[in-house]
């Protein structure tokens, strides 16, 4: 993890001084998207602790406008794919902090979510959005009567 951070950190300054000559538009999302893969395996595989859930945050933002950008399948505007891999980030530290306040925020977010997804009048991120709700929803209630007994 500490060679590719270096490595890309080295790539990104030869490039910026001009040392070496190698630009490529779709390399860019790689690198992020790599980064929050490797943020959330890291994650994962120590288990997550409820006082780390809040590195699931920017990994999922890392994770997700990197796979957004650089995929032909999605067609999104800065805009929507931003608010939606904030969206995504907020679900998962919410889900493995288990803090009440972060409800307040992701719903605002999904709200802003499925806004975003209107407008841009494709189908199938409505139903991705959709399904990120009726998820959340479903590990809500199914805490509620956890909780309840």
């Amino acid at each position: 993890m500490v060679a590719f951070g270096v490595g890309s950190l080295l790539l990104f300054t030869l490039e910026t001084f001009h040392i070496i000559q190698w630009y490529r538009a779709s390399v860019w999302p790689t690198v992020v998207f790599s980064f929050g893969l490797i943020v959330h395996i890291y994650v994962f595989k120590r288990g997550v602790r409820e006082h780390e859930a809040f590195l699931l945050l920017p990994a999922a933002i890392a994770l997700w406008g990197g796979a957004f950008a650089f995929s032909q399948y999605f067609l999104l505007n800065d805009g929507t794919m931003y608010v939606l891999a904030f969206t995504i980030g907020l679900l998962e530290w919410w889900m493995f902090s288990h803090e009440a306040w972060l409800k307040q925020p992701l719903l605002f977010c999904f709200g802003c979510s499925v806004v975003a997804s209107l407008e841009a009048g494709d189908m199938f991120l409505l139903l991705f959005i959709l399904a990120i709700g009726i998820l959340a929803y479903m590990y809500h209630t199914k805490n509620e009567r956890a909780n309840a007994h």
